[in-house]
């Protein structure tokens, strides 16, 4: 059997072959760049240099820079015109003369200017009918449209609202009203012998309620049976319905007896 002996060299020494190693090799290149500097030195190009060379810009210094001279200022400036020819102005109108007066002087020569007359116009020949508004000597009012007019095998009854507007308004209240009363209307309570082709005509209120109140006759018939067939009807009503506004309206009812 054989035995092999290895001998290692230390780490210091390692070490410092390395360092010598490197040591040389820097000198070696600086030694090769100073030759190359020192066998061509005018081949190099040297900047701040006096000479000029293709693709080169050359500046120098100078002091100042040359300024161009100020303008001299305008002491008086005056825009020119242009010729424009205007057109002669018309001459001024004569003002008309007023009419003179009544306080006016007149002067001696010369005369006014004379002015139509205004005429007034003349009176109607034949005088106008005035409308008479006074109650007729039997005591029957104006005539009046009526709102309702309801016809049954009594006659006829014709109702008449005096805010004639507001029987317009509720014109289905008022003929509600009149069918009411005609509905109890009795005709044989009338005489026919005294009554046949007269008329009755009674007023009474309508209260908020509906109901009926102070009725009263405003124009007889001349038949004392046939008045009061009238006034029957009304007070056999209870009551027609709530106003459809306001609290009272007072009504006019004519009755005519012409049996069918």
């Amino acid at each position: 059997m054989a035995l092999t002996l290895t001998i290692r060299p230390p780490a210091s020494e390692k070490f410092g072959s390395g360092l010598t190693i490197a040591i040389v090799l820097h000198l070696a290149i600086a030694a090769a760049i100073l030759t190359a500097a020192f066998v061509n030195p005018f081949n190099l190009d040297r900047w701040g240099g006096h000479e000029s060379t293709e693709g080169a810009i050359q500046a120098s210094v100078v002091d100042a820079l040359p300024l161009p001279p100020k303008a001299q200022p305008v002491e008086k400036s005056v825009l020119v015109q242009p010729d424009v020819t205007t057109a002669p102005a018309p001459p001024p109108k004569e003002a008309a003369a007023a009419p003179p007066k009544e306080t006016d002087v007149l002067i001696k020569g010369k005369t006014a200017p004379k002015t139509a007359k205004v005429e007034a116009p003349a009176p109607p020949k034949h005088p106008q009918p005035t409308p008479d508004t006074t109650k007729a000597n039997s005591g029957a009012t104006a005539t009046q449209i009526p709102q309702s007019i309801a016809q049954n095998r009594n006659g006829q009854a014709a109702l008449t609202v005096a805010d004639h507007v507001f029987g317009q308004r509720y014109a289905y209240y008022f003929d509600a009203v009149q069918r009411t009363i005609n509905q109890n209307w009795f005709g044989q309570e009338a005489d026919p012998r005294s009554s046949m082709g007269k008329s009755v005509k009674l007023s009474f209120d309508i209260n908020r309620d509906g109901t009926p109140s102070n009725i009263r006759v405003e124009v007889s018939s001349g038949s004392p049976s046939l008045d009061l067939s009238a006034v029957h009807a009304l007070q056999r009503v209870d009551t027609f319905g709530p106003l459809p506004a306001g609290n009272k309206q007072t009504v006019e009812d004519t009755f005519t007896y012409h049996p069918q």
